[in-house]
């Protein structure tokens, strides 16, 4: 404990000049660093000095127009700048989202397409420009202990939901297709017809909540082999778009594909829907003061709340 500790109290009175260090072996000089930091080159000089006395080792050799790298500055310049770098990214980043307001909104690609993107135009005119919006759209629910977002919106199931989520849309599934598909190899009477179609499927990864072809049937008490394999995709827009263009049938959240299917461009290929215990649920980064964040959250949960009143979505029997 005694040497960790010595280690850190050295750490801690040598990060400056640590900082110093690593400018000076980028410029190659004292007065490319003391202009970086904003000091005089005598105050470089001193930092470095003290840095080497603090190690017991040369760092630089002097030379009559700079300074260059001995052994030992060249070995701990490998340690030292990687980590300056990575500090000087996040705090530029942090600086840049003080001057300016930005929201980072995490959802996988379905959300982010059928459901997001419809609204930002909305999201946009009521909260103002000067809120940024990013949407970072991942398969995969982020890692817990990233800090890549402001706002996450992800299928898990409800039975999991902690304080301070909400849920804003349970998971509602039909099957859907093109109308012409339809026409080609309809009517289809029941799901279990299905069998001997092709299906679109979504892969899923294995932290992921969100419906399958199986779990579909099975919440039907359907079983039974299927006479062809799988069409799989690992995007849902991928997906809908070859449901689209009549290779089979997906399966459709209900709230998200509303739109095209009252485009006409899908329809629901028999009257069955799977209602599970999952759906998106949405949480915030909490140790987050900022205005924006807190805003983006509250209109997305009203929204979802008291979703605009649409006409019902077009079955296969009103073709």
């Amino acid at each position: 404990m005694t040497d960790i500790s010595r280690v850190n109290r050295k750490l801690g009175h040598s990060l400056v000049a640590l900082h110093a260090f690593e400018l000076v072996a980028r410029f190659g000089n004292l007065s490319g660093a003391a202009e970086a930091l904003g000091v005089t080159q005598s105050a470089i000089s001193q930092k470095i000095k003290g840095l080497e006395v603090e190690l017991g080792v040369a760092l630089f050799k002097r030379e009559h127009r700079g300074v260059t790298l001995t052994n030992e500055g060249a070995r701990l310049l490998k340690v030292v700048r990687p980590a300056m770098t990575q500090m000087g990214d996040s705090v530029a980043a942090l600086l840049e989202r003080k001057s300016k307001p930005r929201v980072r909104i995490s959802s996988d690609f379905a959300f982010a397409t059928f459901w997001l993107l419809p609204q930002l135009s909305e999201l946009r005119n009521e909260l103002g420009d000067e809120i940024e919006i990013q949407i970072l759209a991942s398969q995969s629910p982020p890692d817990k202990s990233a800090e890549d977002w402001d706002i996450n919106i992800h299928v898990q199931s409800f039975s999991t939901i902690g304080k301070g989520q909400v849920a804003l849309l349970r998971e509602r599934v039909a099957a859907v297709c093109s109308p012409n598909f339809l026409a080609r190899n309809g009517p289809i009477p029941a799901a279990a017809d299905l069998l001997d179609l092709q299906l679109l499927s979504l892969s899923k990864p294995p932290s992921a909540h969100w419906q399958t072809w199986q779990g579909w049937f099975d919440g039907l008490g359907i079983s039974g082999a299927r006479s062809k394999n799988y069409i799989s995709f690992n995007n849902y827009d991928m997906v809908t778009q070859s449901a689209i263009a009549g290779d089979g049938v997906a399966l459709g959240w209900l709230g998200l594909v509303d739109g095209l299917c009252r485009q006409n461009l899908l329809v629901q290929a028999t009257e069955d829907v799977v209602v599970s215990n999952a759906g998106y649920v949405m949480s915030r980064d909490r140790s987050s003061t900022r205005r924006g964040p807190n805003l983006v959250f509250e209109w997305i949960e009203q929204r979802a709340a008291n979703p605009v009143a649409r006409p019902a979505l077009p079955s296969a029997a009103q073709l």
